[in-house]
């Protein structure tokens, strides 16, 4: 008889002993199922609650907000956040029978996991308006391969293209390139107006390097020839070659931008912003597609 142990596994738990189970199974995709039980088991959570705990965190992150700059009564409260008495009542039970806040002498301050469940529903809500914020600029381009990290682009600068004024986003990125003294950037287009002022600033003395798409770095040797061969001839003018370019990158002296374009490869809307961090993952995103990007050296390639 052949041994089943292979093939065969107590799932019993002794006294004592700790249960367990691999989210990751064969099939590749956890049952989610199976996840919001085991959370359930290891919080202690009635089935079926774990979907309204979060919703009810969600809901009262104002609340939450409220108490992270110390403790307050329930009148306090109420003066404080866009909820009734009656509301800042059973909010502040339903989350004190969580553990997340706790009264003392009549006011109610956040406990140890109420501070960290209030910062991280702040952060929540910040990504989320943020992310709506951005939408005009995500939701052309494909962001998997470079998540960005919205919570950056919180103070973020927006400049969109109106049915008006179609070259509101073109003109606002030849300004801040005008106004560097350094660029570098990747881009899956290229527009006459780059051209002259990529051209103009190159000529005073401005060092750009720039990653093209493959196909658009052939359009731009066929149409702009003689400019692309005098400004490369200067020195200046550091190309590159790509096959698969997510968006549109800048890396201004002070500041980042970036932008998405329609199908007609008009700028739609320009994301800049000069927060560190937002400045750090751009620098990165560009550092690594520089890697992947072949050095154009001679101008009629």
């Amino acid at each position: 008889m052949s041994d089943q142990r292979d093939t065969c596994r107590d799932d019993s738990v002794p006294d004592g002993g700790t249960e367990s189970f691999d989210a990751s199974a064969d099939a590749g995709e956890p049952d989610r199922t199976q996840v919001r039980a085991a959370r359930e088991k290891e919080t202690e959570m009635e089935p079926g609650t774990e979907q309204e705990f979060l919703l009810e965190v969600v809901r009262r992150g104002s609340l939450l907000e409220a108490l992270r700059s110390g403790a307050a009564a329930a009148d306090e409260i109420v003066e404080s956040v866009d909820m009734s008495r009656s509301t800042v009542h059973r909010a502040t039970k339903t989350l004190e029978k969580h553990d997340i806040l706790e009264e003392t002498n009549g006011k109610y301050e956040l406990t140890s996991l109420g501070e960290i469940i209030a910062a991280e529903t702040e952060r929540f809500e910040t990504r989320i308006w943020t992310a709506v914020s951005l939408k005009q600029f995500l939701n052309p381009i494909d962001v998997n391969g470079d998540g960005i990290p919205v919570e950056y682009f919180a103070d973020a600068k927006m400049t969109r293209r109106r049915p008006r004024q179609p070259h509101t986003t073109i003109h606002r990125i030849s300004e801040l390139i005008e106004n560097s003294d350094d660029l570098r950037m990747f881009s899956t287009v290229i527009s006459p107006i780059y051209v002259d002022v990529g051209y103009r600033e190159m000529m005073d003395g401005m060092e750009i390097q720039a990653i093209f798409d493959r196909d658009v770095l052939d359009l731009m040797l066929t149409e702009y020839p003689e400019k692309a061969q005098e400004t490369i001839s200067t020195g200046n003018f550091d190309l590159y070659a790509h096959d698969g370019l997510p968006f549109e990158l800048f890396l201004f002296d002070d500041k980042m931008g970036m932008a998405a374009h329609d199908e007609n490869g008009n700028a739609e809307v320009l994301v800049e912003c000069d927060d560190p961090s937002a400045i750090e993952w751009a620098e990165d995103v560009y550092s690594k597609h520089l890697s992947e990007a072949e050095p154009l050296l001679d101008p009629s390639f």
